[in-house]
């Protein structure tokens, strides 16, 4: 049986260091984890040391918008006036109810000296821009804390600050990143024709693309070579519409189509892992279909896996 691929996971967020950090034992799938901010990379590190299946866990390392805040680029400044500075609000109570419940803030070049390690790290991500993201009231996403949304959001010039940083890590160490696009998807691109399209050895993975197929072919696969990009397909948002996944599938060169959850993986109750490969076996039978109805899910899971080793190196 073809090795199922998982090309954008998760790890819980979890800054009381209480999970585990078991991922099942991989369940037969290839997964590439993705870390987003300082507490997750925790567990990520401890899911990776103990894994049975350490051939089976591609590791991430990035910043994703939703935790950029969370870190300071340049000189330090204190908290209030860190906060201040990137974040965008017009409720002033929402603001200082924030800050008071908000850490201190991260210097991003220091957090990269420290933790970022070319030999455990396959790829650069979860890293992008998110236009609509709004703050919850504890501060930043955590996926097993329910917290009201604020009308506060974190700059889109931070953002790119921040990204921009990971995509000269990305150039500096030869790794593929893998994007998150919410609303951004114009200036994405032409950051990324900026800072990486000239540096042959970077791929990208464009994660649950939510973008317009004219975006995705006459910008992404115009500019940057098709063995360069890469475009990962979920469930819940590719195939939302089963008929529009079909098409974006039909749309795209086979060599650049990947599977994905966008789930985190250390939960290591069997009816939650069976769930997962369940996601990634309907999306290898709904892009065998597109491509041609002859076709299997075993010989779209084949493709898929040669898709990401090609990516992942």
């Amino acid at each position: 049986m073809n090795k199922l691929v998982d090309a954008h996971c998760h790890v819980i967020t979890d800054p009381d260091n209480t999970f585990c950090g078991d991922d099942g034992g991989s369940q037969g799938t290839l997964r590439c984890v993705m870390s987003s901010n300082p507490y997750d990379w925790n567990n990520l590190k401890k899911l990776a040391g103990r894994s049975t299946s350490k051939n089976d866990i591609c590791v991430g390392f990035g910043v994703h918008p939703w935790y950029s805040h969370l870190f300071y680029v340049g000189s330090r400044r204190d908290k209030v006036s860190h906060y201040q500075d990137v974040l965008e609000y017009k409720n002033e109570e929402q603001f200082d109810s924030l800050v008071q419940v908000l850490p201190e803030p991260l210097d991003l070049e220091e957090y990269i000296k420290r933790e970022f390690n070319d030999t455990l790290v396959s790829v650069i991500g979860e890293i992008g821009l998110d236009k609509l993201f709004r703050l919850p009231a504890n501060g930043f996403y955590m996926q097993n804390e329910k917290a009201r949304l604020t009308t506060v959001k974190v700059k889109i010039s931070h953002q790119e600050t921040v990204f921009r940083r990971f995509c000269r890590l990305a150039r500096h160490t030869s790794k593929p990143i893998s994007i998150h696009d919410v609303k951004c998807h114009g200036k994405l691109n032409d950051i990324c024709n900026e800072e990486l399209l000239t540096y042959h050895s970077v791929k990208i993975c464009l994660h649950s693309y939510t973008g317009s197929k004219e975006t995705l072919l006459g910008q992404w696969l115009k500019k940057f070579p098709p063995d360069r990009i890469f475009v990962s397909l979920s469930k819940w948002i590719n195939f939302k519409d089963p008929e529009e996944g079909d098409a974006l599938v039909r749309s795209l060169p086979s060599t650049c189509i990947l599977t994905e959850t966008d789930y985190p993986i250390d939960n290591p109750d069997p009816s939650y892992q069976k769930a997962l490969t369940e996601q990634l076996q309907y999306l290898n039978a709904q892009i065998a279909r597109a491509w041609d109805e002859t076709l299997d899910a075993s010989q779209a899971a084949l493709r898929v896996y040669e898709n990401f080793q090609k990516f992942i190196k």
